[in-house]
């Protein structure tokens, strides 16, 4: 599906959404006058006196109501040799009728009515959802434009034009904020519960709420490209991929069906040769029929597995199929990449190391001072470092920019250098690595006046705040943990010690990380977490590949099979915890589905239970159960 072609799905979804809503209370009032035939037919049977023709039609009408599509579908499947579970219910209603037991055939068919309406509810449920992400964005968004402001839809808005949001408003495209601040709820989109303030150049994304300021946006994206349309198109498409636990029950389901009818007929013909009455036969082997629809059987996964997915959508956790779910559940080994994911991927000025006596303030003030006018993410740190100390800067002369290398310049007619070893090595100054020059770990960024030494600046990537939470969680989970890094050995030694990490791997290409996963994937399940293309490799090879902080990173969406909308790896532990309680409502719904089936499959052999008991309690019970025990897991944890 083209992205057009599934944006265009999108906002057809409200008229599907009515047209299914239509259809739902059709099918309740259809229910609600089969029931009360069905009522009424009991109490003319036993305790009003009226013909018993009229009290046939009465049943027969409805079953017809119930089964106004059942019927249909069980007479093609008999037809297409495809014995499916409409067949066994309009067997068992027209069997009823057959041998005398309109009342119960009446009842098996309501009842399992009465069921589908469940299911179909539970679809609603997961439905509803997805309508919900559809409706985030709003019908119309206000333009302004060279002639003033104008409404129109947010399919006509191109990029680069500005969109004007005011207080309460909904943000109806990704953009970056050019005009304005406020405080905005992305909860929907990333999952935090809490609202985020933003500003001028602080992306946005459409959804979104704007809680209090009035706001110009530049729309970066447009409307079947946003975030957003992603994440419902990932939803939709999540739905359709099969766990293999899921494939497995519907291929036992096809061949389920046919064995029941084969049983049930010997069951009939058994009893019939121990000389019982035909009617009596024909009842038992009915009995058998009903009991043995693998109705709640075969919803039992598949309804866990979306309402699953779901919820973790809820959370701001994107999973693509139900197939992920079930690897997720058996994950031993989860590899991190460093920067970025472990890191804040953003260098900060750790330490000063002080020389010569001299003041820490003078060696960043004077590193500050010449590195203001340069625009690396060295020189940024740097800066940002000083501004935060509130120290005052110094305009330089004679500036001197050395790409890779350092600057040198003139402050108050005194001559600096700040750059790195090499840069130093160059200019003839050797630097004695004694005890007195021994630094911190990380990059080392040196501060020479007229050729002595003053100081070091130690510069580090710094630990996000939730990584050693998220490690330590994940540990007592029994997973193991290791980081795979292009980092320099050292600098991944401290960050792994720092964590507690099981394992590292450093100074490793994007190829190298690929066979580092290869050799894990032997010890076990694999799960490989990165948020920059050059992890796309390694979280491609993973067994389950999670991607983080995916907003306007379309290259890693795809590669993913998992991806946190948010740059947040605290999700990870939550994320297995759904996966495994996700596995463990399938394997209790498969259990009380096939536990009940079975007993009262039992009683139905020895003749203990009726038609409408069978189906009352071995079908629309189970499924009612097993549907509610799904839907918990819709829930954000």
């Amino acid at each position: 599906m083209s992205e057009a072609t599934s944006h265009a799905c999108h906002y057809c979804a409200a008229e599907q959404a009515k047209k299914e809503e239509t259809d739902f209370i059709l099918s309740y009032i259809m229910a609600v006058i089969s029931g009360i035939l069905l009522a009424f037919g009991v109490l003319s049977e036993f305790f009003l006196d009226i013909n018993e023709e009229i009290v046939l039609v009465i049943f027969v009408l409805s079953i017809m109501i119930s089964g106004r599509n059942i019927i249909p579908k069980g007479i093609r499947g008999a037809a297409n040799l495809h014995l499916d579970i409409n067949f066994l219910m309009t067997s068992a209603a027209i069997g009823g009728v057959l041998i005398g037991a309109p009342a119960e055939g009446a009842a098996v068919m309501f009842l399992f009515f009465i069921a589908e309406l469940l299911e179909e509810k539970a679809g609603d449920r997961v439905r509803s959802e997805i309508q919900s992400l559809v409706e985030l964005e709003p019908p119309t968004v206000e333009v302004k434009g060279d002639e003033g402001e104008y409404y129109t839809s947010p399919d006509d808005v191109e990029v680069g034009q500005v969109i004007i949001v005011r207080p309460g408003e909904r943000i109806g495209l990704d953009g970056i904020i050019v005009y304005g601040s406020s405080s905005i709820n992305q909860s929907h989109i990333t999952g935090e519960s809490i609202p985020i303030q933003k500003q001028v150049d602080d992306e946005v994304y459409a959804g979104s709420i704007n809680i209090s300021g009035y706001l110009e946006i530049e729309v970066t994206k447009l409307s079947k490209d946003s975030v957003l349309s992603k994440i419902i198109s990932l939803i939709e498409e999540a739905r359709n991929k099969r766990a293999p636990t899921e494939k497995l029950v519907s291929r036992f389901s096809h061949v389920y069906t046919p064995l029941i009818v084969v049983a049930s007929f010997l069951l009939g013909l058994v009893t019939l040769i121990l000389g019982a009455p035909i009617n009596q036969a024909i009842y038992r082997g009915l009995t058998l029929l009903v009991t043995s629809c693998p109705c709640a059987f075969a919803i039992s996964i598949p309804v866990s597995m979306v309402a699953s997915i779901t919820g973790a959508a809820r959370d701001g956790v994107l999973i693509k199929g139900s197939t992920y779910i079930e690897k997720m559940s058996n994950i031993r080994t989860i590899a991190f990449d460093k920067t970025g994911t472990l890191t804040q991927g953003e260098l900060e000025v750790v330490e000063i190391c002080k020389h010569n006596e001299v003041s820490a303030e003078r060696i960043l003030t004077i590193a500050a001072s010449l590195e203001r006018l340069s625009e690396h993410p060295i020189a940024k740190a740097i800066v940002s470092k000083a501004e935060s100390a509130n120290l005052t800067l110094l305009i330089p002369e004679d500036f001197i920019s050395v790409p890779g290398r350092g600057i040198e310049g003139s402050l108050n007619d005194s001559k600096f250098i700040v750059g790195n070893h090499r840069f130093l090595m160059e200019k003839g100054i050797d630097l004695k690595f004694d005890e007195s020059h021994k630094c911190g770990i990380g990059t080392l960024i040196y501060v020479v006046e007229n050729k002595t030494h003053l100081g070091t600046l130690v510069l580090a990537d710094t630990i996000r705040p939730e990584s050693i939470e998220t490690i330590s969680k994940l540990k007592e989970r029994g997973i193991r943990t290791v980081m795979l890094t292009g980092d320099h050995d050292l600098t991944a030694q401290e960050i792994a010690r720092q964590l507690e990490i099981d394992e590292f791997q450093a100074e490793l290409l994007p190829g190298q990380k690929v066979e580092e996963i290869e050799k894990l994937k032997q010890l076990g399940p694999i799960m490989m977490i990165g948020d920059g293309v050059n992890d796309a490799p390694a979280i491609a090879a993973a067994d389950i590949g999670a991607a983080m902080g995916v907003f306007g990173s379309d290259t890693t969406i795809e590669t993913s099979d998992v991806a946190l909308m948010k740059d947040d790896i605290s999700r990870l532990p939550r994320l297995l915890t759904r996966a495994k309680q996700t596995m463990s409502v399938v394997k209790q719904n498969i259990g009380i589905s096939i536990g009940v089936k079975l007993i009262i499959a039992v009683l139905a052999i020895l003749g203990i239970v009726s038609l409408w008991m069978a189906i009352l309690f071995g079908d629309m019970g189970i499924t009612f159960v097993v549907i509610a025990n799904a839907l918990r897991l819709a829930r954000k944890q």
